[in-house]
C-alpha cells in the first residue's frame, strides 16, 4: 500500500513538473503554442517589454518641459512626479521580490506590465479634463480672430500681447489651482508605473538566468539590453515627433514650434505606448514556470551536494546584507545612477538652455546620439565577455575605469554651451532677474506677464516682452512677424521684432553630442559585466531578493531623491518665473552658466563616490566564479 502511495505521489510530482514547462494559461494550452516555450522567444518578449518601459520613461522626460509650461509647475514638482515612480517601486520591491522569487515569475511580470500599460492611459486624463489651455489658444487662427472684448480669452490675449501702455495687467484667479490637480494625476500614474514596473527587474532577469546556461547569459543579457536600449531612442524620437504638432492638432497655430511659447501635443504618444505594453504583458502571461530545455537539462545533470538553505525572508535577508560584493556593487550602482539621473530627467531642458535648441530637436538628439551609443556599447561588451570570458576582477576593474571616464566627461561638459547673456535687466539680491528698469518702469508690465520675447533691431538684446522693451507701437510685417517701434529701452531706431535674438551655437552643440556619444558608449560597456557580478555573487535561492535589495538601495539613494534634488538645483538657477495671482508657475528663463556648473559638479561628485565604491567590488570579487565549468571549451579566467 505504501509502495502504491509512493508511486502515485511520484506520478503526481512528474505531472506537476511537466505542467510547469507548458505554455499557456489555465485551460488554454494548445500544442501549437508550445514551440514558443524557448529562451529565444523569451529574450525577444522580455527585451520588448523593457523597450516599452524605457520608451515610456524617455517619452515622459522628453515631454516634461512642455508639461511644465502647459500646467505651470516647477522643475522641483517635475522631480516629485518622477520620484513617485520610485517611491512606489520601493514599496513594490519590499512586498513582491521575495514572493515573486518563489512563485511563477513570468505571471508576476505580466501582471506588473499590465499595470504599466494602464498607467499610460491615466496620463491622458489631464489633457482630457483641461484641454489645451486658454493661454495657448490665443495663438491660433480660430480663436484669435473670434474673441470679443469681454471674453476671458480676449483678456488673456491682451495680457500676453501687452505693450507699454500704462494699463494694469489683467489676471483671472478663478482657476489658479487647476495645475495642482494635473500634477496629482501624473503622480498617480507614476505610482501605478512604480508598482508594476519593479517586477520587470526582480522577476524577468532572474527567470532568464535560471533557464539558460551560465556561459550564455552575458550574450543573452546583451541582446536583451540592446533591444531595451532602443526604447529610450524611440521614446525621445516619438516625443520629438509629437511636439512638432500643436497641442490641439485640429487648430491652426499662428506661432511655430521654434517659438518658446509653443506647446506641442505632449499627450499624443501615451495611447500607442500603453496599448503596446498591454499586448506584450498578455504574451508574457503564456510563458511556463520553467522552460522545457532548462528542465530537461536540470534532470540530466548529476545532483550536486547542496547545503540546506533556509528560504524564509529573515534568513535570506541576513545572507544578502552580509554579502560584501552585493553591498558594494549595489552602492556603487546607486551613486552611478544618482550622478547621471539629472541628465536623464532634464537633458532636453539642458539642451534648450545651453544650446538654444527646440524641445523637438533636443529630444531627437538625446535619442539618436546618446541611446544608440549606449546600445552599441552593451552589445560590444556582451560579445567580448562571451568570447574571452574575463575574470570577475577584470570586469570590476573595467567598471571602475568607465565610471572614472564619466567623472572626467562631466567636467568637460562645463566648457561647452552658449548660455544666454543678452537678456535685458539686472540681477536682484536673491539671484532672480529684475526686468523692470528705468526705461520701462511706467509701462505697468507686471510680474505675471507671460513670456513673449522680442529682439532689438541690432540683434544684441533680448527682452522678455514688448512691454518690458518699452514698446508702444505694434504692426505686422512680411510673413506675419510682429514688429514693434518707439521702444524706450532700445537705442537708435528703437525697434524690435518678435522672438529671441539668434545665437550660433552649432559648433559647441556638435562637440557636446560627440562627447556624450563617446561617454555613453564606454559607460554602457560596463553594464553587462556589472549585471553578471550581481547574479553570481548570490545563491540561486536569493536571486530575486538580491535584485529587489539592489533596487531598493538604488531607489533610496538615487531614484527617489535624485529627480527632486536636481529639480531643486534647476529651479535654483531660474532667472524669471512665470506666475499667476502671486503664485510661481513654471520657469521661463534660466541662468545658463549657473545651471551648467551646478548640474555638472553635482553629478561628477556622485559619480566619483560610485567610482571609489567600485574599488571595494574589485577587491572582494577575486574568488568569485562567474562561468560554468561544464563546457569543455571554456577558457580559464584571467586576472
Amino acid at each position: 500500500m505504501n509502495w502504491e502511495s509512493n508511486k502515485m505521489s511520484d506520478k503526481t510530482l512528474d505531472e506537476a513538473a511537466v505542467e510547469d514547462t507548458v505554455c499557456g494559461v489555465w485551460f488554454f494550452k494548445p500544442k501549437w503554442l508550445q514551440i514558443f516555450a524557448s529562451k529565444k522567444v523569451y529574450v525577444l518578449v522580455y527585451g520588448l517589454l523593457g523597450l516599452n518601459q524605457f520608451m515610456l520613461s524617455s517619452y515622459f522626460n522628453g515631454t516634461l518641459t512642455t508639461m511644465e509650461k502647459r500646467f505651470k509647475f516647477s522643475s522641483q514638482m517635475s522631480g516629485i512626479i518622477s520620484s513617485t515612480w520610485d517611491l512606489f517601486s520601493l514599496i513594490s520591491f519590499m512586498v513582491t521580490s521575495h514572493m515573486a522569487g518563489r512563485g511563477h515569475r513570468t505571471r508576476w511580470l505580466a501582471i506588473g506590465s499590465f499595470f504599466v500599460g494602464l498607467s499610460c492611459f491615466v496620463r491622458l486624463l489631464p489633457h482630457v479634463i483641461y484641454g489645451p489651455g486658454e493661454d495657448i489658444l490665443q495663438y491660433t487662427v480660430e480663436y484669435g480672430n473670434n474673441v470679443n472684448s469681454t471674453s476671458l480669452l480676449s483678456n488673456i490675449s491682451r495680457q500676453n500681447e501687452k505693450i507699454c501702455d500704462g494699463q494694469p495687467l489683467y489676471e483671472d484667479c478663478d482657476n489658479k489651482q487647476f495645475w495642482n490637480v494635473a500634477a496629482f494625476i501624473l503622480c498617480a500614474a507614476h505610482a501605478m508605473l512604480g508598482l508594476g514596473g519593479s517586477l520587470y527587474w526582480t522577476c524577468g532577469a532572474a527567470y532568464l538566468d535560471d533557464n539558460v546556461r551560465k556561459n550564455a547569459v552575458p550574450l543573452l543579457l546583451a541582446i536583451v539590453q540592446c533591444i531595451r536600449m532602443s526604447g529610450p531612442m524611440m521614446g525621445y524620437m516619438l516625443s520629438a515627433y509629437t511636439l512638432t504638432y500643436f497641442i490641439e492638432p485640429n487648430l491652426t497655430p499662428t506661432i511655430t514650434n521654434e517659438d518658446p511659447r509653443w506647446i506641442g501635443a505632449w499627450w499624443m504618444g501615451w495611447t500607442p505606448i500603453g496599448i503596446t505594453c498591454i499586448v506584450f504583458s498578455i504574451i508574457m502571461m503564456f510563458f511556463p514556470r520553467m522552460l522545457p530545455r532548462a528542465a530537461a537539462r536540470m534532470a540530466k545533470e548529476p545532483k550536486e551536494k547542496v547545503e540546506q538553505i533556509s528560504t524564509d525572508f529573515k534568513t535570506s535577508l541576513k545572507r544578502i546584507l552580509s554579502n560584501k560584493i552585493l553591498v558594494f556593487n549595489s552602492a556603487s550602482n546607486s551613486f552611478f545612477v544618482l550622478g547621471l539621473i539629472g541628465y536623464w530627467t532634464f537633458m532636453p531642458k539642458y539642451m534648450e538652455t545651453q544650446f538654444r535648441q527646440t524641445a523637438a530637436n533636443s529630444n531627437f538628439a538625446s535619442g539618436a546620439i546618446g541611446i544608440l551609443s549606449s546600445g552599441l556599447g552593451i552589445v560590444t561588451s556582451g560579445i567580448v565577455i562571451s568570447k574571452f570570458k574575463p575574470s570577475a576582477r577584470s570586469l570590476a576593474m573595467w567598471n571602475f575605469i568607465t565610471e572614472a571616464l564619466e567623472v572626467v566627461g562631466h567636467f568637460v561638459y562645463i566648457f561647452l554651451g552658449c548660455a544666454s547673456e543678452d537678456l535685458h535687466g539686472q540681477w536682484n539680491a536673491d539671484k532672480t532677474w529684475n526686468l523692470t528698469m528705468d526705461c520701462n518702469v511706467g509701462c505697468n508690465c507686471g510680474k505675471s506677464m507671460s513670456y513673449n520675447p522680442v529682439c532689438s533691431f541690432d540683434r544684441s538684446t533680448t527682452f522678455y516682452s514688448p512691454c518690458y522693451a518699452g514698446c508702444t507701437l505694434e504692426k505686422v510685417i512680411d510673413g506675419g512677424i510682429k514688429a514693434y517701434s518707439n521702444c524706450t529701452c532700445i537705442g537708435g531706431s528703437g525697434t524690435a521684432t518678435e522672438g529671441v535674438c539668434p545665437v550660433d551655437c552649432g559648433y559647441d552643440f556638435i562637440i557636446f553630442l560627440a562627447l556624450m556619444g563617446v561617454m555613453r558608449f564606454f559607460s554602457s560597456t560596463g553594464r553587462s559585466g556589472n549585471t553578471i557580478i550581481q547574479f553570481r555573487c548570490v545563491k540561486q535561492e536569493d536571486k530575486s531578493l538580491s535584485l529587489g535589495f539592489s533596487e531598493v538601495v538604488m531607489a533610496l539613494v538615487a531614484f527617489m531623491p535624485g529627480p527632486i534634488l536636481y529639480g531643486t538645483i534647476v529651479d535654483a538657477t531660474c532667472m524669471v518665473w512665470g506666475g499667476k495671482c502671486g503664485t510661481n508657475g513654471n520657469c521661463w528663463l534660466y541662468d545658463g552658466m549657473r545651471l551648467k556648473y551646478y548640474l555638472n559638479f553635482t553629478g561628477a561628485s556622485f559619480l566619483l563616490i560610485g567610482t571609489i565604491l567600485d574599488i571595494g567590488v574589485w577587491y572582494h570579487v577575486k574568488d568569485l566564479k562567474i562561468y560554468d565549468a561544464s563546457d569543455g571549451d571554456e577558457k580559464p579566467a584571467r586576472e
